[in-house]
Formats: structure tokens, C-alpha cells, sequence
């Protein structure tokens, strides 16, 4: 069986990338769009709000995603193979489980676009990282 020669110090940096993305995603860029898909305002989402729930169990999974990526990119290198791996990533996973947001929990379509549009972009870049930081 084939052991990876992983970067985990790259992966731990391409940990922060979707948080880094999320932060100007769902703020200043489509921040008021997405309160209004959701139904909700700035002070709705405030109320109850851990951080350290929130952003440690965000970073956790970025950790999770980084590393499949630099799994799935192992013997690749250059931006080229990470937009492969973010592509593939998006279409194979991202899309049919947020397809099935908007199937079983009536999850408004724009909402959808708009989130799979944020996790692509996020995974592209943990994906250019890891590709070229080998």
C-alpha cells in the first residue's frame, strides 16, 4: 500500500484558508445576500453564538478537507492539478450534499449556489496551496 508523502505543515496552513474565505464570503462580499436567503439578520446569528464552536469545529474540518486534498494530490504538483482536485472535490461531494439541503430540508436554491460557489472556492485554494507548497 502506497504511503503519501504529505506536508503537514502545508496542510495546517490550507486549514485557515476556508475560514480566511468564509470571513470575506459571508461578510463584506455576500454577506447581506445571505442573511436574506437565510431568512435572518446579523443580530439572529449573534444570538447564542460560540466562536469557539463555531471557528474551532470550522477548523477542524478545513484540517480534514486540507488533508484529503493533499491525499488525493499526492505525486501531482502546480495549480493546475489543484484545480482538478477542486473541481472534482466540488462535483463529486459539495454538490450532491447540497443538493440534498435543497431536496430534504427545502433549502432555498440561491442559498445553495451561493454556499457551493463559497466551498469551491475555498477548496480551490486549499488545493493551489497544497499543489504547489510540496
Amino acid at each position: 500500500m502506497h504511503v503519501p508523502d504529505l506536508n503537514y505543515l502545508a496542510i495546517l496552513v490550507a486549514a485557515i484558508v476556508p475560514l480566511f474565505v468564509g470571513a470575506l464570503w459571508y461578510g463584506p462580499l455576500f454577506g447581506k445576500r445571505w442573511l436574506a436567503l437565510m431568512e435572518t439578520t446579523e443580530e439572529e446569528i449573534a444570538k447564542g453564538f460560540n466562536p469557539l464552536k463555531t471557528y474551532g469545529g470550522s477548523f477542524l474540518l478545513a484540517i480534514a478537507s486540507a488533508f484529503g486534498l493533499a491525499v488525493l494530490l499526492d505525486g501531482f504538483s502546480g495549480p493546475l492539478h489543484g484545480l482538478h482536485a477542486a473541481l472534482v472535490a466540488t462535483i463529486a461531494f459539495v454538490i450532491p450534499v447540497t443538493h440534498q439541503s435543497v431536496a430534504f430540508e427545502k433549502r432555498k436554491s440561491g442559498l445553495a449556489v451561493l454556499n457551493v460557489a463559497y466551498n469551491f472556492t475555498a477548496l480551490l485554494g486549499q488545493a493551489i496551496l497544497l499543489s504547489i507548497w510540496k
